[in-house]
């Protein structure tokens, strides 16, 4: 009877029971009324239209769009189970009632309520969402910078070249990051005004896109949801300019909007602790974010499953970078992973020594060349005179290694 359009009230009189009786059974049944009187039809849930009208051609149809706008985005079968609910929910006739739809869809009564004011959405309606509210651009998708409580929580989502055809690609990119508050705090420990750490941005990422190349640990990477990394960097406290250097790593992160700290040192473990002359590791981490998978996967071309100590880097690209990008990049490897000896500098870059060779060519090092050691070719050799020039050990970081360095600078003429 209420279905064919009586009210509370109607249907009471019509079978002698009382009004408050009927509400109850009314209730029981997932309808909304008041006073026991009429129905209030459930709202649908509260999203834009140009999101409901996507949700309206289906779920499968939903993830692919999902899928071809968002990078590292990963649709899982738990993540289709709950998108399929969710449009099942928006075409469900609205005067079925939050309980009785809640059922329909095989959700708790709270889920369903929930999606319905929108203070909980199922993660791919979410990053749904976000595609359709960022501006379109062929060859790009977009990722969150930051990802927390398990994917849960999406946000500060950027444009990413997918994948990098020219350096103005990058360039693109870096000129939507914005710096942490820290990043201009510790600028000022290296000289660096708050002016000139917006300007040096480029610079500072292609540091820290050749310190993953190097020493820097990447944690992480195909996820459940959405791919993400993080960067742990450990050295040695035998160097005591190590420290400065972990700084400037961090500096280079919180540049570009991420978070890196200082940790409490790691103590010589397995073979390090039985060492002739055990020593401890500065540490610093980094918040986990899909942009680092992003560098790793696409910036540096690794394959998930691989690593940079055995899979060769694909960055053609970065040969038409500009010179002082290029020469951070090399700067990051030498500090990291370089030794000055006498006359020369060498690079340590199996599997890309013929690759780190080519750059320091493009860089004017002319003496270079590629190093074999039992049919390996192992290391990048360049000419202290030449390499100190540039220079190919980074000037802010004055490690211990450009101290070296130094004492092949030619003087005046």
């Amino acid at each position: 009877m209420f279905e064919g359009g009586d009210s509370a009230l109607a249907i009471a009189g019509k079978v002698g029971a009382d009004p408050g009786t009927v509400s109850s059974w009314l209730k029981k049944h997932g309808v909304i009324v008041y006073q026991g009187l009429h129905r209030v039809e459930r709202r649908p849930p509260s999203i834009p239209s140009d999101l409901a009208e996507l949700l309206a051609r289906g779920p499968l149809e939903a993830s692919k769009f999902v899928t071809d706008r968002v990078w590292g985005i990963n649709v899982t079968e738990e993540g289709i189970n709950q998108l399929t609910k969710f449009c099942n929910l928006l075409n469900l006739d609205p005067s079925l009632g939050l309980e009785a739809a809640a059922r329909m869809i095989e959700v708790d009564r709270s889920v369903a309520s929930k999606w319905i004011d929108g203070s909980t959405l199922p993660y791919l309606v979410r990053v749904a969402q976000e595609a359709l509210s960022l501006p379109y651009r062929e060859g790009w998708k977009i990722l969150p910078l930051r990802v927390d409580s398990g994917g849960n929580a999406l946000a500060s989502w950027i444009r990413v070249p997918s994948p990098i055809v020219e350096y103005s690609d990058v360039s693109s990119l870096v000129s939507q990051l914005v710096p942490t508050e820290n990043a201009y705090i510790r600028g000022e420990a290296f000289g660096i005004s708050r002016m000139q750490t917006d300007g040096m941005r480029h610079e500072l990422f292609a540091y820290l896109l050749g310190m993953m190349a190097g020493d820097a640990s990447k944690s992480g990477g195909k996820q459940k949801r959405l791919d993400s990394m993080s960067i742990d960097l450990q050295l040695t406290s035998k160097q005591p300019t190590n420290e400065r250097l972990g700084e400037f790593v961090c500096f280079c992160a919180n540049a570009l909007g991420l978070e890196m700290d200082r940790r409490k040192d790691k103590q010589p473990s397995g073979t390090t602790s039985r060492s002739r002359h055990p020593s401890a590791a500065f540490r610093w981490n980094s918040e986990r974010s899909p942009l680092f998978a992003w560098m790793f996967n696409v910036a540096l071309g690794i394959p998930w499953g691989g690593c940079t100590t055995l899979s060769p880097l694909q960055i053609s690209w970065l040969v038409g970078a500009p010179f002082e990008f290029r020469k951070r990049f090399i700067q990051a490897l030498a500090d990291s992973d370089g030794c000055v000896k006498k006359y020369v500098v060498e690079i340590t870059s199996v599997p890309n020594a013929d690759l780190i060779t080519e750059l320091l060519h493009s860089l004017g090092l002319k003496s270079a060349y590629t190093r074999t050691e039992k049919g390996i070719k192992l290391r990048s050799v360049v000419r202290a005179v030449e390499a100190a020039e540039i220079p190919i050990l980074n000037e802010l970081v004055h490690s211990y290694r450009y101290d070296k360095l130094l004492r092949y600078k030619r003087g005046p003429a």
